[in-house]
């Protein structure tokens, strides 16, 4: 990501999450938020892309017509149905914590996340993220008139320089508390080496039975174009192209093990087509997973469960 610029993936995640949340016919997640904080400027790029792609599109189409149109072409992104079932199972997982007392919610490359907007009244939620892509969303969130609850805080870190621990141990979360940490759509944009540093600085800070749900790729999309299909491989080259390329992937056989190692338990691992027959199982959606995208969720383990 040019660190002069938000990152578009994220802008392009919120307005999928809105799409399904007005369009799709049965919403497993919903976010009212996600094109609400997406401003008619950054609409208008969308429109432009649209026409250049759709060129029966007549001049004069109106707002309705583009939208319809962007709409449909998100819904084709091979990402589109991860977007959907990560936050769904992030936001799943977290309110389970919070029924066994967490109430800290720390999201790491938050993007455009609204859940701070649906919080309850008690949750503390802080917000991780590149400098650039915070300002705009506080520009963004400005613009609509929306304020963010007190209890929620922007932390500005670019994580390429800066160490999460400290930034962890400089924001307002309480080490000593529980928490519940999410990291999605991240892993793949980063080194093998970035990410364990990451997930040793989240074990090494929070609170022991603290826990983190993070999406990843399959180390397999990496291996061999022989195992991708053709939407996944668009996808590839378009992250690519908007200068955000996937760069690594966790092997799944491996991943209880290499947890174990960075201070965690792992608790549940599942590919996002098991996410799509949990959350969608008689497919009223038409959600597509590729088979190569999984979540997992970990917990942290204390020096006397080690």
């Amino acid at each position: 990501m040019n660190a002069q610029n938000a990152s578009r993936t994220a802008i392009l995640a919120s307005l999928m999450r809105a799409v399904h949340t007005r369009a799709d016919p049965h919403p497993i997640h919903r976010d009212p938020w996600g094109d609400q904080i997406v401003p008619s400027s950054a609409w208008a790029k969308l429109y432009q892309l649209a026409r250049s792609r759709n060129p029966v599109l007549p001049e004069d189409a109106n707002e309705t017509t583009l939208r319809s149109v962007v709409s449909t072409g998100l819904r084709a992104i091979a990402a589109y149905p991860n977007v959907i079932t990560r936050s769904r199972y992030a936001e799943d997982a977290l309110h389970r914590a919070a029924s066994r007392g967490v109430r800290q919610y720390v999201l790491i490359g938050a993007g455009l996340d609204s859940y701070a907007l649906r919080a309850p009244i008690g949750m503390v939620v802080i917000e991780i993220d590149h400098p650039a892509t915070q300002s705009l969303k506080r520009q963004w969130l400005a613009q609509a008139g929306v304020a963010l609850p007190d209890s929620t805080h922007l932390v500005p870190s670019d994580l390429s320089i800066e160490d999460l621990s400290s930034v962890l141990r400089k924001s307002p979360l309480r080490a000593s508390e529980r928490a519940f940490f999410s990291w999605l759509g991240v892993t793949m944009y980063l080194t093998k080496e970035a990410n364990f540093k990451t997930l040793r600085a989240i074990a090494s800070t929070a609170a022991p039975g603290s826990e983190l749900v993070f999406e990843y790729l399959d180390q397999a999309f990496f291996e061999s174009d022989m195992a991708l299909t053709g939407s996944a491989r668009a996808l590839r080259q378009g992250v690519a192209e908007l200068g955000e390329p996937f760069v690594c992937g966790f092997n799944p056989s491996t991943l209880q093990s290499e947890l174990a190692l960075a201070g965690y338990s792992l608790l549940e691992d599942l590919p996002d087509t098991d996410l799509v027959r949990q959350y969608d199982p008689q497919g009223l959606n038409k959600l597509s997973p590729q088979g190569l995208g999984r979540i997992a969720l970990a917990r942290v383990v204390g020096a006397s469960d080690a």
